[in-house]
């Protein structure tokens, strides 16, 4: 119904645009020809006469169409009687105003909400004439509101006296809270200063404001705004780089920072009841006018004497305080320790029904036959470690920034949560960002020494994908299995930690501490940290179109340890060994072990200094499962298309003759300590690819273009194999 009264307006705006277009143009055109009669004319009848003949067609043309376009808006009315339903007689619920206690709390509801609109002289005369005044409740509300007000009031009129001395009484309750109140009101009166010309106690109020931030360790990135603003301003503020503090809008959004720190302090909304209950009830009714006449034998008014209505109502985000979802799985609403999960299809079950149906890290919807691949199941269930103020900054594409309420142009810190390489948390010391990631697995060769080196240029490769590369600590997660001998224990273990605290100096750093425990398998891993400033962190997420993938390292290593364990098993050798011999198995093995070892240090150094636009690491997920989780951080709707494969020679010849039981051709294949996924400007992909070669003696690749898209990745149909190396020289491994 909405659609054709909005079509109706459209057509009529259209029209009314149209003619004032037109009559413009036409009056202008009639006074020159006016204009030209009166001097070219010597005889003023004849003059007036043309005139008359000029101006009369002109008049009725317009006369006309002025017609057709009051028949167009007069329409409009027409339509929205006959869509909507104008008799609203069945929705009051008269039982809400039958008691005079009932009454009362309207009429309470109703001063409060005049208070918060400061009409105190209307509230006033209300609450004479109902007889509130001695309600203890309300009157308490009632000072804080006038106080409230007054001080808004003031704030219209940029007077902030009132506001700092409310702050000072409150200063310990607003410390608590962590609100920078305070702050923004002292940089709004910095600001009055500078505009006034008095330098010098604006020079006095800049230093307490400086040593309030190194005391608290906050605001510093304002406070170095309001320094450079300082330097401009005794030449012309207003047309300097720091012009937005001058903007009138920041005192609206200052009163708005006021009112709701205020209200939160004396536990109150800062909407006020009847607002939200209006406006609520506004979108309520549609819906409630349209079941009026389904509603058989039964008064509208008993739809609201239950708790809920008998049809869902979408009252905004802002208006949920209670939110309540029942599992369609298990019957049972869900809670804080079992969450409600969406699926990659959209529909919604409980955690516990996802842990219930996933079967070997596989998940088919209950309701439509889309199977959930594993990283899908696991970002679900990662999800779960989200706060909920994590979740409403983050959103779906878990990038997120601090916002000041008060300077919009404020560069501000990263904050990437769950999904990507690592996370990236501002420090609540100003202009530190902190960059961490984990990770551990299963051994998978059978050097301890050198599975050591590969855990930890694994757990490195998070870090170096967000472009950090200098580490400040690590920490190693090592469990030794109960099934080993002591033996065996005294002799692998020192290894795997030798080879994990050789990797860590040679990335220029040291461990200093980790976790061993004893459990049935052999785990090894660890952490990363980094403390950076934010640029020296890339944010993956500036993917543009006509940029390119560059892949750092090749693919392959699952093939490369599983063909070389398959060297002792005669049944699953027999599958390969008309296509490959052993020897070279044993070299694709040496390959792929020196390529696991290597660290992606030098590709995440010059990711900055050819203006990387994003970047991941390709591990557990294989390439096309990083490049599909990469691609959903876009800002640009783009996607990423794949034309080449560089492979660790005769691995892709070993794929084929297994049936591709590996899905390396399709980007599937699980990589260990793989190499970077880069995405670079066309321009910068092949000087990025030589230099990198210059300095490691290892090539890298471009494998890909980024489209625009809907932000989904891809390996075309018949993709380029190249293996890596191109020739096999003898002695040489690449």
């Amino acid at each position: 119904m909405l659609g054709i009264v909005e079509k109706d307006v459209d057509k009529a705006v259209e029209s009314v645009q149209e003619y004032y277009n037109n009559i413009d143009s036409n009056i202008d055109n009639v006074i020159e020809q006016i204009e030209m009669m009166i001097s070219n004319s010597t005889d003023d009848q004849i003059m007036k006469a043309n005139i008359r003949d000029t101006i009369k067609p002109f008049a009725k043309q317009y006369s006309d169409k002025h017609k057709d376009l009051h028949g167009s808006i007069s329409k409009i009315g027409k339509t929205i009687d006959k869509c909507f339903h104008a008799d609203f007689g069945n929705v009051p619920i008269f039982e809400l105003f039958d008691k005079p206690e009932k009454l009362k709390l309207i009429y309470m509801i109703i001063c409060e909400d005049l208070y918060r609109q400061g009409r105190m002289s209307i509230a006033q005369q209300l609450i004479e004439e109902t007889n509130l005044k001695d309600n203890e409740l309300f009157n308490v509300e009632k000072k804080f509101l006038e106080e409230i007000n007054m001080i808004l009031e003031n704030l219209r009129e940029k007077n902030l006296v009132p506001a700092l001395e409310w702050c000072q009484k409150k200063r310990n309750e607003l410390d608590k809270a962590g609100s920078l109140l305070e702050f923004h009101l002292h940089k709004m009166r910095f600001v009055q200063l500078l505009q006034m010309g008095n330098f010098d106690e604006a020079k006095v109020y800049l230093s307490n404001l400086r040593q309030y931030s190194i005391l608290n360790g906050r605001c510093e990135q304002a406070v170095n705004e309001l320094m450079g603003a300082f330097i401009f301003a005794q030449r012309d503020l207003s047309k300097s780089p720091y012009k937005y503090l001058l903007e009138p809008h920041l005192w609206l959004q200052l009163s708005e920072l006021f009112m709701q720190q205020a209200f939160q302090q004396v536990g109150l909304s800062q909407d006020s009841p009847l607002y939200v209950v209006m406006k609520i009830g506004f979108q309520a009714l549609p819906a409630l006018m349209s079941i009026v006449n389904a509603m058989q034998n039964t008064q509208v008014c008993h739809i609201l004497s239950k708790d809920e209505l008998p049809i869902e109502v979408d009252v905004g985000q802002e208006h949920r305080y209670h939110s309540v979802f029942a599992c369609p799985i298990l019957r049972q609403q869900t809670t804080d320790q079992n969450p409600p999960m969406k699926l990659v299809c959209g529909h919604v079950i409980s955690k516990d029904a996802l842990n219930k149906l996933s079967i070997q890290n596989k998940l088919k919807c209950p309701y439509c036959p889309l199977e959930q691949i594993p990283r899908d199941v696991l970002h679900r269930l990662l999800e779960g470690f989200q706060s909920n103020d994590t979740k409403k900054n983050l959103g779906d594409g878990q990038i997120s920034t601090n916002q000041s309420a008060l300077t919009p142009e404020t560069k501000t810190s990263p904050v990437i949560g769950i999904g990507l390489d690592s996370c990236v948390l501002p420090l609540r010391h100003g202009g530190l960002v902190l960059v961490q990631s984990t990770d551990f697995f299963y051994p998978l060769i059978d050097d301890p020494y050198v599975m050591g080196k590969i855990a930890c240029a694994n757990v490195l490769s998070d870090i170096y994908a967000m472009g950090a590369i200098e580490i400040d600590n690590m920490l190693m997660l090592l469990s030794t299995s109960n099934k080993m001998s002591e033996k065996e224990r005294d002799t692998i273990m020192p290894l795997i930690l030798e080879g994990f605290k050789d990797c860590a100096e040679e990335a220029g750093t040291s461990v200093q501490g980790g976790q061993t425990v004893i459990n049935p398998w052999l785990i090894v891993g660890g952490v990363a940290t980094s403390i950076c400033i934010p640029s020296e962190i890339i944010i993956p997420e500036h993917a543009v179109v006509g940029d390119v993938l560059v892949l750092t390292k090749p693919l392959g290593t699952q093939v490369a340890v599983n063909a070389h364990q398959w060297i002792e098993n005669p049944d699953r050798w027999n599958r390969i060994k008309s296509v490959v011999t052993e020897d070279e198995v044993r070299k694709g093995y040496k390959r792929a072990m020196s390529s696991m070892a290597r660290l992606n240090k030098t590709g995440g150094k010059l990711m900055h200094k050819y203006n990387a636009h994003a970047c991941t690491d390709v591990t557990g997920f294989g390439l096309l499962g990083h490049a599909e989780n990469l691609v959903k951080y876009q800002k640009n709707e783009v996607s990423f298309v794949i034309h080449n494969l560089p492979i660790i020679a005769k691995m892709a010849t070993i794929t084929k003759a297994c049936n591709d039981m590996f899905s390396l051709l399709q980007g599937k294949s699980a990589e260990t300590s793989g190499g970077l996924l880069v995405v670079l400007p066309h321009e910068q992909a092949a000087a990025f690819c030589k230099d990198i070669e210059a300095q490691e003696g290892y090539r890298a690749w471009i494998i890909g273009v980024v489209e625009k898209g809907d932000r989904t990745a891809k390996i075309v149909d018949k993709p380029r194999i190249i293996e890596v190396p191109e020739k096999d020289t003898e002695g040489e491994l690449w």
